[in-house]
């Protein structure tokens, strides 16, 4: 027991200390491409946060947690065409891909904050993304402003490897398709 003690010790003074806000509106976008990165062979649309939070010690970020509802994955790029809109989607969300099926959500864990020197960015997020239970570091600038007891953080255009989570088709489609896909992020937190 005395071993524990000091565990306990600094379990109860982070949560004494530390806030937590909840993220109240988001905005996930997300990019696709062909091997040729041409607008006319992308597909863009959104996904829906589920729930969310970031977590605060003397007003600055010191954690945070997204969890994306990969089963609102929106094909916007199609919207014109309901019929192969509806067929993306559903490839999308297939085994195909992202199986929303058998993993209903992804995950965005933010373990550290570095402050840069660019207004525009002004840090360096850097977590944990999980998707198809597969878990790999990421790191991406952002915007984080506050302005009457809101906090907002906007991501700058980043990329992840779908091919590091899984998300591969059959080996000839899979070589006509970029491994990068292209995020942009907003949440505000209240």
């Amino acid at each position: 027991m005395k071993k524990l003690l000091p565990f306990i010790f600094l379990f109860f003074t982070f949560t004494l200390f530390a806030q937590t806000k909840n993220i109240i509106s988001s905005e996930i976008r997300w990019k696709g491409y062909k091997t040729l990165k041409a607008e006319s062979l992308s597909h863009n649309g959104t996904i829906k946060l589920k729930s969310g939070n970031l977590v605060f010690k003397d007003n600055n970020i010191i954690g945070g947690n997204f969890v994306m509802d990969m089963t609102t994955m929106d094909a916007e790029d199609l919207n014109e065409d309901k019929k192969l809109k509806k067929m993306f989607e559903n490839h999308l969300k297939s085994d195909d891909f992202f199986d929303s099926a058998k993993f209903p959500v992804s995950t965005f864990q933010i373990k550290s904050l570095k402050k840069l020197n660019n207004p525009a960015f002004n840090y360096q997020i850097n977590g944990v993304l999980t998707i198809k239970g597969i878990s790999k570091n990421i790191s991406f600038p952002a915007k984080i402003s506050d302005f009457k007891n809101l906090t907002t953080i906007t991501s700058a255009k980043f990329t992840f490897n779908r091919k590091n989570f899984g998300l591969q088709y059959n080996i000839f489609e899979d070589m006509l398709i970029s491994n990068d896909v292209e995020m942009n992020i907003t949440v505000v937190a209240k």
